[in-house]
């Protein structure tokens, strides 16, 4: 017993030493373990500084700032590949729009910077784009998920409007985007004759209209739902439109191009005030009697703060099929004029062809038809210029980078723009065409 009771005591007194060694090993462990995980830690996140970093050789055109300056490159993740030290790196390039034009050339871009890192065995580049941001209009049910709105127009009928509507918003599907069509015209509604559905049923799902879609685009016309003249009033067509445009389901959709009609009256008015359309496209012809006409639609948009950003010259020439020559059966310059005078950013010439007349009285949309032709191959370079343009407006809308300022200094007789610019008003008034519609007398 005496024999025993010695040793339970040995022992015991020796538990405390070994629950003391067996701590300290526990706590190097974890110290060692929190070494290694710190490491790793630093090394992903430096790998990704030096990532982004490299990546800032990649400017976007069009907005004139790096893609990582910009926040395009998201979700940057790097995993451990078979080599010792190397690993693969995948990250989103978060676009404007899922139709940038030149998001093949971004992709390739970052990819070849990225695995030329050190140690990057294999990049993985995922092209993705922004949600679309809840609209600020008075019809923010029907068109919260609409991301862009373009009005086309041209205060003149007959010069190919809703050929240049239809065709447009197929080029911008083409591209990538979700597109919708709103024929705006009550009295002459045109969308009916150049896209015809399948079904021609209106039907109604949790009290909205459910658009019709003809290749992948969604449409909405007063046609689809009647098919008889509407004989009302103008106040009374304004609020048929306003209704039409609310109780469309119109979905998540990237771009909706409104069909506008003719004229600077009621309807376009209301659609200006009530849908904060993003941007303007203005179609014209050759003839200075369209030309004319134009003039008065972009200052119908300039005084509602819409930018006109393009202008479609229609039936611009001729190609001789047996030649291949241009021939300006109209004339030409009246496009060009406009852009000089208003600072267009570009013109779309588009030819004379007779299949496009024959594709708009089929129901089938001419690019879908003819996917190769020049005409197809025009409109999809106006897509792509509208695109990017928006970008560019909505871009400087976003960040708050409006245009500086403009007061007339009296004692310095001279024109302030911002801080640190001055014009004389003689130079303004002389290199500024519409300077007679300023009351000059009066300043």
């Amino acid at each position: 017993a005496t024999h025993c009771s010695t040793r339970w005591l040995r022992s015991s007194a020796a538990a405390p030493r070994r629950g003391v060694r067996i701590a300290q090993a526990r706590a190097e462990t974890a110290s060692s373990a929190a070494e290694v995980t710190s490491s790793a830690a630093s090394t992903a996140e430096g790998m990704k500084m030096a990532l982004l970093d490299a990546l800032k050789a990649v400017i976007d055109p069009d907005l004139g700032k790096d893609i990582v300056s910009l926040g395009f490159v998201q979700n940057v993740d790097f995993r451990e590949a078979a080599a010792a030290g190397q690993y693969a790196v995948s990250f989103d390039v978060e676009l404007t729009t899922p139709a940038c034009p030149i998001k093949d050339s971004f992709r390739t871009k970052c990819e070849e910077i990225a695995r030329s890192m050190p140690f990057v065995a294999d990049a993985n580049v995922r092209m993705t784009a922004q949600p679309a941001v809840p609209r600020g209009s008075n019809l923010e049910g029907a068109l919260g998920l609409v991301g862009s709105i373009i009005a086309v127009a041209s205060c003149k009928g007959g010069v190919g409007k809703s050929t240049t509507a239809v065709n447009l918003a197929y080029s911008l599907a083409a591209l990538g985007a979700s597109v919708g069509i709103m024929d705006a015209d009550i009295y002459g509604p045109s969308l009916p004759t150049m896209a015809k559905p399948e079904e021609t049923v209106v039907e109604f799902r949790n009290g909205r209209v459910v658009p019709m879609e003809v290749g992948g685009v969604k449409l909405m016309s007063f046609g689809y739902v009647n098919d008889q003249s509407a004989v009302m009033r103008g106040p009374m067509v304004a609020n048929v439109l306003s209704q039409l445009l609310a109780s469309t389901d119109w979905g998540k959709l990237d771009y909706l191009v409104i069909d506008m009609p003719p004229g600077t009256g009621d309807v376009q008015l209301t659609l200006c005030q009530t849908l904060n359309i993003d941007a303007s496209v203005i179609v014209t012809t050759p003839q200075k009697l369209s030309f004319v006409d134009v003039v008065k639609g972009i200052a119908m948009f300039d005084k509602v703060n819409v930018p006109s950003i393009g202008v479609v010259e229609n039936m611009s020439y001729f190609v001789a099929p047996d030649t291949g020559t241009r021939h300006y059966l109209f004339g030409k310059g009246h496009a060009s004029k406009l852009q000089e005078q208003f600072g267009l950013p570009f013109i779309a010439e588009m030819p004379l062809e007779p299949d496009v007349c024959e594709a708009s009285d089929s129901g089938l949309p001419y690019v879908l038809s003819n996917g190769k032709s020049e005409a197809s191959e025009r409109y999809l370079e106006l897509a792509r210029n509208v695109v990017r343009e928006l970008a560019k407006v909505k871009h400087l809308a976003q960040n708050d980078l409006r245009r500086p300022a403009v007061e007339y200094d009296a004692e310095a007789r001279a024109i302030n723009v911002g801080e640190d610019q001055s014009l004389a008003p003689a130079m303004v008034r002389r290199h500024c065409r519409c300077a007679v519609c300023i009351d000059e007398m009066t300043g």
